[in-house]
């Protein structure tokens, strides 16, 4: 049996595996071909509590016989075997708005990262798994403007802030730094696009070419009411085919230097 690839996120990393948006998981498949599997465990709506509440079902166990683990709305099989690489992907849904039932506190949203990575690299825990390669994602930067917009037109008040995310962004970084795992700066990553300060010599993917010139906005990107991050974004969070393959390339870069 392959090794394999655990991608654990939210929405973003469910729709990661839709081919009409060029998802990153899809990606990810096609380039690990013959060498690892990717299962995708994206959860959408999720937030740091819920990916606590479901973890018991999506790392295996290590330790003794398989066990009921938390309630959930629905059964998940358990995976067979450790993963070799696992991503971390939560925030976007974390850094929701209060008082929207998502939100979670930026404190508790910090705390929730480290039990994450504690339930793979604590040896008193059920899912140790000290051979498993964790990187972070951090949640993507959010366009205001299309944010707005899409809640305008369904009738609710703006329910995210990007300057808000970049908080949450930066907790993920600060918890990656600490337990010294590679993260993929996400947040930035868009930001330097549609503001148009990227290099186009970064990232670095043997199966890809790097971010063309063309990626950079235009005076005209950058005079579009969305400010640029339509290219980026479908509706001011979820990927888009661009945001999606910039993402593959972001992870596979960090990846192969670790």
């Amino acid at each position: 049996m392959y090794d394999t690839l655990l991608a654990f996120g939210d929405s973003i990393t469910q729709f990661g595996s839709n081919p009409n948006i060029s998802g990153f998981v899809l990606h990810l498949s096609g380039y690990y071909s013959r060498r690892m599997d990717v299962l995708n465990r994206g959860f959408s709506g999720y937030n740091t509590r819920d990916a606590l509440r479901v973890a018991s079902h999506v790392f295996p166990r290590s330790k003794g016989i398989s066990q009921k683990g938390p309630e959930s709305s629905f059964d998940l099989p358990e995976s067979p075997k450790a993963p070799r690489l696992c991503l971390l992907f939560f925030g976007a849904n974390d850094a929701r708005l209060a008082p929207y039932s998502q939100h979670v506190p930026l404190d508790e949203f910090y705390e929730n990262l480290h039990k994450l990575v504690m339930l793979l690299r604590d040896s008193n825990s059920d899912y140790y798994s000290p051979d498993t390669q964790i990187v972070f994602i951090t949640p993507p930067a959010v366009g205001d403007r299309m944010i707005e917009d899409v809640a305008r037109r369904n009738g609710y008040a703006p329910d995210r802030k990007n300057a808000v995310t970049k908080l949450y962004a930066d907790a993920v970084k600060k918890v990656a730094k600490e337990h010294d795992l590679p993260v993929v700066d996400l947040w930035t990553a868009i930001e330097d696009l549609v503001h148009g300060s990227a290099s186009t010599d970064s990232p670095d993917c043997k199966t890809e070419s790097n971010i063309a010139e063309h990626d950079v906005p235009t005076e005209e990107a950058s005079a579009s009411p969305f400010e640029g991050y339509e290219k980026y974004l479908l509706d001011g969070l979820h990927l888009s085919r661009s945001g999606n393959e910039l993402l593959f390339k972001l992870i596979v870069s960090e990846i192969e230097k670790a």
